[in-house]
């Protein structure tokens, strides 16, 4: 038996918010120092990609202006390829104004950087200075600059005579070597100034300039968001382990006063109770499970079991509804669908369960299936109904054809007889298609009545099938109806009666041609077990309504004007004649699907 506890013994609510109290700002605490730490690391870590960057730049216009006597074109080329550097969204070079004089981007060059910091206070001394920025597409950058010194090594009058040299130098056509004057641009060679400016009075000095590295935080705002997911989730899981620790000591305390009084109670209901021969569920006055049995489990066809049992059908919620508005015992049959989607018939008795003091604390239901019990029944019904058509058929068929055979020789003889006369002409043909009419259904009557003899021989199963969809071709054509015929098996030759299964197809495929108006498709499907033949045959048509199913295998049931309600009853009696099993499905205005189940054997 499943108990199912409201509150946990030893626990209080004070004791939870004492927990909670010591531990939550604990926890708080410890992950916020975690989260700035792991800021810092990640500003640490990108201001020196930046620097690094930076310095790389310098030392390497440093080194070409010393080899190869480099210009502004040579630094912005430089730039850019200093640029392409996983993670670098940009590097540039400005003056203390924020005109661009090199980027990475060169169309930017001469334009004036908009987001320029306040630089009057920078110098050498200020080293690497950062900032965060938003750009216009909401992206994030990093931005690292300082001031921009590629000669600090170039220390010295002995040095700066000797760059302003190389600055006065005339070009030479045949040299590989940069001159004054080429690739300067509209910004004039604002590069050779710091090599020159070096001795004072020899070369003009410019003002400050400011080199900058824009590094994208994409993956560090990704690696930070994960940190803090991972931070969050630690610490919630280390809260939890905290919680339940504490909590557990109490909860343990608790249990071991009251587990000596509760497993001998509970060995004893769980005793009587599983041993019942009927399903047992208990549910208190919000209808929520408080226990069940196995039987109830079984019963109910593979119920879902959720933390508090299984999942009650509403017909008998509706049962503990009704007992707990009256409070007193309810007794009646309950008709319902399986989890699984098999129909249950249940008898259900409800009884109220009293409190201490009287009063309505719940609802105790004990059901036993009836299912197997009304399928029994209608089998025996159907049985009885059939024994009593044949023993008609046999009794009247042969005494009701010698007349009609009577009445329609007659018929016919004044049909020639008053052949001139229109009227009399037309009451003849009446009778005699009446006659045959009668006749018709006298002659389904006889087959229906007289024992099924069942042949069993070897069957190509696909040529069967194509046989059978023939005898109603012109039909199909004459409604439009498609034909999807599927024969998924192996086997494909098997030993079964070949006369009696065409029967049965013939009889659905007509009823499922007469239940599509115009149009539609009829499914034929065949696959094969080690032991079975599996048949599926489905329209597109009308669909049967739900209070029809239960009698669309009954003699002379029928919804149709036309119909004699002996068909599906010809094929119930083929199909158990051969030892299988048909039912069927159907959605109105969506068609019906038969199932059938035959025993076969391989050729």
């Amino acid at each position: 038996m499943m108990n199912i506890k409201k509150r946990v013994p030893g626990l209080s609510p004070l004791i939870v918010a004492g927990v909670l109290l010591v531990l939550v700002p604990i926890f708080v605490i410890m992950t916020m120092d975690s989260i700035r730490e792991q800021n810092t690391r990640i500003v640490e870590k990108l201001i020196g990609k930046g620097t690094f960057l930076m310095r790389a730049f310098e030392a390497g216009s440093r080194t070409g202006m010393m080899t190869m006597s480099w210009g502004v074109a040579r630094v912005q080329n430089l730039l850019v390829e200093t640029a392409y550097q996983p993670g670098v969204r940009f590097m540039m070079i400005t003056d203390d104004k924020g005109t661009i004089l090199a980027h990475s981007d060169p169309e930017l060059r001469g334009t004036r950087y908009a987001a320029m910091p306040k630089v009057a206070a920078m110098d050498e001394k200020s080293g690497v200075l950062h900032r965060e920025l938003v750009k216009e597409d909401g992206s994030k950058v990093f931005e690292v600059f300082k001031v921009f010194t590629p000669a600090r090594r170039m220390t010295g009058a002995r040095a700066g005579r000797r760059m302003c040299r190389m600055m006065a130098e005339p070009s030479d056509p045949g040299s590989k070597r940069e001159r004054p004057g080429r690739h300067h641009g509209a910004d004039g060679d604002w590069f050779r100034a710091h090599f020159s400016d070096h001795t004072v009075g020899e070369c003009p000095a410019l003002g400050r300039q400011f080199i900058f590295a824009g590094l994208d935080m994409e993956s560090a705002e990704f690696g930070k968001q994960q940190y803090l997911n991972h931070v969050v989730l630690t610490g919630a899981g280390l809260f939890l382990i905290g919680c339940f620790g504490i909590v557990g000591l109490f909860v343990f305390q608790g249990y071991r006063s009251t587990r000596s009084s509760l497993s001998r109670v509970r060995a004893f209901s769980n005793k009587v109770v599983e041993t019942m021969p009927a399903g047992l569920i208990s549910v208190n006055l919000a209808l929520e499970v408080t226990s069940c049995n196995s039987g109830a489990l079984s019963i109910l066809d593979g119920a879902e079991e959720t933390t508090l049992g299984p999942v009650v059908p509403p017909a008998l919620l509706a049962v503990a509804e009704t007992v707990k508005q009256r409070g007193e015992k309810v007794e009646r049959e309950v008709a319902l669908t399986s989890p699984s989607g098999h129909p249950l018939l249940l008898d259900v008795t409800a009884s109220p369960i009293p409190d201490d003091q009287g009063k309505v604390s719940g609802v105790l239901l004990l059901f036993r299936d009836l299912t197997e019990l009304r399928t029994l029944k209608m089998e025996i019904e159907r049985s009885r109904r059939l024994a009593a058509v044949g023993k008609l058929a046999a009794g009247v068929a042969h005494e009701i054809r010698n007349p009609l055979s009577s009445i329609k020789g007659f018929a016919t003889y004044f049909r020639e007889r008053y052949k001139d006369v229109a009227e009399d002409r037309e009451i003849a043909d009446i009778m005699v298609h009446e006659v045959e009419r009668l006749n018709r259904s006298i002659t389904q009557l006889l087959e229906f009545a007289k024992p099924v003899a069942v042949v069993a021989k070897e069957v190509d199963i696909e040529a069967l099938v194509v046989h059978s969809l023939k005898l109603v071709e012109n039909d199909l054509k004459n409604k439009g109806i498609t034909v999807n015929r599927s024969v998924d098996t192996d086997r494909k030759r098997v030993t079964t009666d070949p006369d009696r299964l065409n029967q049965i197809l013939l009889n659905l495929y007509l009823n499922a041609v007469q239940a599509m108006d115009r149009g539609g498709e009829l499914d034929v499907r065949v696959t094969t077990t080690d032991r079975h033949l599996l048949m599926e045959v489905g329209d597109t048509g009308k669909g049967i309504a739900p209070s029809a199913m239960d009698h669309i295998f009954d003699p002379y049931y029928t919804t149709r004007a036309e119909g004699t309600g002996l068909g599906l009853a010809m094929v119930h009696r083929a199909v158990e004649a051969m030892d299988g099993e048909i039912r069927a499905e159907s959605r109105e205005g969506k068609g019906t699907v038969f199932f059938l189940k035959l025993p076969c054997k391989d050729a």
